[in-house]
């Protein structure tokens, strides 16, 4: 059942390998951004089944109540942001293989190599960004973790 802010098509299952039916968590403070990334991603690929959060205590919450495929977070956010998430996932074995795709409007080159060699981040894009440029970073991360596992 979706929640209010789970997006998803109601059509057939995805059988196009362009367009697999993955189920990501995009998690950002702002309200406007999580809509604006939604909705691009969804006309990307209708097959997509988003879920939002506004913070990292609701990440946390989703991901310990269903299964996801990815995560999309920004990276600074009041309070804490996505570094304390992604270290929270990473201390578990159950997120080992799910990738993390860091949204960030650094552009420092340190603090991104930090977040790629001590926490394990599988990809970022820094502001502004595409819809699109998020969904191929999405699909290169996954089937990266996928090899991985086999």
């Amino acid at each position: 059942m979706n929640s209010p802010n789970r997006l998803s098509s109601n059509g057939p299952a995805a059988t196009d390998e362009r367009m697999p039916a993955l189920r990501v968590l995009l998690v950002d403070d702002v309200s406007v951004h999580r809509t604006l990334l939604q909705s691009g991603l969804l006309r990307l690929n209708p097959f997509l089944q988003l879920d939002t959060a506004g913070s990292v205590e609701a990440a946390r919450e989703k991901l310990m109540g269903d299964r996801f495929d990815a995560v999309v977070c920004d990276w600074k956010m009041p309070g804490e942001g996505g570094d304390g998430l992604l270290r929270w996932m990473r201390q578990r074995p159950s997120f080992k293989y799910v990738p993390f795709i860091m949204i960030s409007a650094q552009t420092e080159r340190q603090e991104i190599i930090l977040a790629f060699v001590e926490l394990g981040v599988d990809d970022y894009v820094t502001k502004p960004f595409t819809p699109s440029a998020v969904y191929e970073k999405i699909l290169r991360a996954v089937e990266k973790k996928r090899a991985l596992r086999m």
